[in-house]
């Protein structure tokens, strides 16, 4: 079945939640000239985009024309919320992943879900990791490339890095808040600059912090390509041998954890698209989308397909590796 591993949802069931229980959270829909657009109590705005990021049905109808049989849904940015106190973050997460659940469970075959962690408090997104590896639903996580500026190789999440490995789930990285964005208000940069090197940063902390060398078993995704990754992994290794700051918690070249990684096809062009594929190769690709927003591929699967012209590797792409990624390395608990 092609999955694709990159694909937003706030469905409107939990907004309405959201209002109940953390309404400085609650965005409004908006219906506007050029699209829909979440409104935000603080005065962010999201958007545009389709109907398919909140209602279930008019998603269903957009997978069909894409040639997707299966989303991974998962948090957009805005909702990330890492700024929230711990008590409405953790009532934020649970009823967003709860509504994302009861899609998945409704429709079994085309849904499945990335949970979303209280990341501003690491106790309390062990605890809500705890409490999704009971939900067969659940095949991953979401988390962003930094919480609030703190990097994830950081200290404070050592031990929920661990707690994510022996639970058996992939995370899916997603930059918000990226570096540097009080540089790049003009001209989208903080999207077309500012995403990349956000995923790059966060990788690279995984990888010298020791995380990924202590954490045998936790599988990492990066979107939108990978970032820089794939392309800047040599000046890693260069300056792993050449400086000795980098040396500091691993004792082997950062290239060497490159297929710790798994990346998504998101790249806007043909030829870079190639290169991932030659890079990382085909068991570490796998599609991704980044619907329902404008800067999404708006023919994901015909995008895959113009490129990788081997059969093999075309169907480890859009089946294979995204259900490999997808698929928990530790057999689901029931509470």
């Amino acid at each position: 079945m092609t999955t694709d591993i990159h694909a937003h949802i706030v469905p409107e069931a939990f907004i309405n939640d959201l209002a109940a229980e953390v309404p400085a959270a609650a965005p409004k829909i908006e219906n506007r000239s050029d699209g829909w657009y979440f409104s935000y109590p603080n005065g962010r705005v999201s958007g545009p985009f389709p109907a398919g990021m909140f209602d279930v049905g008019a998603r269903l109808a957009d997978m069909d024309r894409d040639g997707v049989k299966v989303h991974a849904l998962s948090v957009p940015p805005p909702q990330f919320q890492y700024k929230l106190e711990t008590a409405a973050a953790a009532a934020h997460a649970q009823v967003y992943n709860d509504s994302l659940i009861d899609i998945a469970r409704a429709h079994p075959e085309r849904f499945v879900v990335l949970g979303h962690l209280p990341m501003q408090d690491p106790y309390a997104a062990a605890a809500e990791v705890e409490r999704l590896v009971s939900v067969p639903e659940v095949v991953g996580l979401e988390v962003a490339t930094n919480v609030t500026g703190t990097n994830l190789g950081d200290d404070r999440f050592a031990e929920l890095w661990t707690t994510i490995a022996d639970a058996g789930l992939a995370v899916v990285l997603h930059p918000s808040d990226v570096a540097g964005h009080d540089r790049m208000h003009d001209y989208y940069l903080h999207n077309f600059v500012g995403n990349p090197t956000d995923s790059t940063l966060a990788a690279g902390s995984l990888i010298f912090s020791g995380v990924l060398e202590r954490n045998a078993a936790l599988r990492i995704a990066l979107l939108h390509g990978g970032g820089f990754l794939p392309y800047q992994i040599g000046r890693f290794d260069h300056g792993w041998k050449v400086r000795p700051e980098p040396k500091a918690r691993i004792d082997r070249a950062p290239s060497q954890y490159l297929d710790r990684f798994w990346f998504d096809t998101l790249t806007h062009d043909r030829d870079s698209l190639a290169f991932l594929l030659q890079r990382v190769g085909a068991d570490r690709l796998a599609l991704g989308s980044d619907y329902p927003f404008d800067m999404a591929d708006p023919d994901p699967v015909g995008t895959v397909r113009a490129t990788i012209t081997d059969p093999v590797a075309l169907e480890k792409v859009l089946v294979h590796t995204p259900q490999q990624l997808l698929t928990r390395t530790v057999a689901v608990s029931h509470a």
